[in-house]
């Protein structure tokens, strides 16, 4: 199995469309509920696309409710991670996430990555962790890195997972859309129970418009990116997967006016050099 010039494309979309939902996940100052507003009108598609697509070969059903679960406490992690500071969570989670992928893929799958492969996967996480360098030495700052290192490992858990189930569905869309429904009633839920009518109140009737584009793009992209697994060494997806942070800059420049600074056009050169080696060692 080899990275092909498709995948690559594939999974550079899909991190645009990554980073587009995680700008809107920033809404509003409560996590769990800007989460929720996305995941209602995604759990909604969802339910429409299996409707057209249909269900999973029954073989990847076990892979399907093991990445499910592992998605919850993803979500659990995520929001933990999203109470401290954004810019040092979403980098260092996303960061760790390739490199434990290299890892289980190895394990699980016996995938072999090439030597470039190998310096691929290396120099994108090392570009994305380079945005998390921080000096503060505070209580929460740690925190954040424990809640942000716990989001990494599930990222890698759901990864492989769906990488092995994508690969047995028959049918990806089918698969993301099941997997999208039943976190969808978690995350949902969730909010529902903790936050009551302040969700929708606040939440659905505020935000509904960023919602139902937040959440399509949360479908749609992870669906690009199974499909990805599916035809390609998961490590090397994984991480070409994560240039979501860099797309997540350059929307931050361009839509919250933030600064990119040298740091971030340094981290996103290392990016590129990365991405290279992943298409040349193909």
């Amino acid at each position: 199995m080899t990275l092909e010039p498709l995948a690559i494309i594939l999974v550079l979309v899909s991190a645009l469309m990554h980073a587009g939902w995680n700008l809107i996940a920033k809404i509003g100052g409560d996590r769990l509920v800007a989460m929720a507003v996305m995941k209602v009108p995604n759990t909604l598609v969802a339910l429409l696309v299996l409707i057209v697509a249909g269900v999973p070969a029954r073989e990847s059903w076990p892979f399907l409710l093991a990445s499910a679960g592992v998605n919850c406490v993803y979500f659990f992690f995520l929001i933990k991670a999203y109470r401290g500071d954004l810019s040092l969570a979403y980098p260092v989670a996303r960061g760790v996430a390739p490199l434990l992928v290299l890892v289980l893929s190895m394990l699980a799958a016996h995938e072999m990555p090439t030597p470039s492969g190998v310096a691929g996967v290396l120099l994108i996480s090392s570009a994305v962790l380079a945005l998390a360098v921080r000096r503060d030495g505070s209580r929460l700052h740690y925190e954040t890195l424990l809640w942000a290192g716990g989001v990494g490992l599930t990222i890698a858990l759901y990864t492989v997972i769906d990488g092995l189930g994508g690969r047995r569905a028959g049918n990806v869309i089918g698969y993301v859309a099941i997997l999208n429904i039943l976190t969808g009633v978690f995350v949902c839920g969730t909010a529902y129970a903790r936050r009551g009518h302040a969700l929708i109140a606040t939440g659905l009737r505020t935000y509904w418009r960023q919602g139902l584009l937040g959440g399509t793009l949360m479908l749609f992209a992870y669906m690009i990116v199974v499909y990805a697994l599916t035809i390609a060494p998961m490590a090397q997806i994984a991480a070409l997967r994560e240039s979501s942070v860099i797309f997540a800059a350059i929307l931050g420049v361009i839509v919250l006016r933030e600064p990119f600074g040298t740091r971030r056009i340094v981290a996103s050169i290392i990016l590129a050099v990365g991405i290279a080696l992943l298409a040349l060692g193909r």
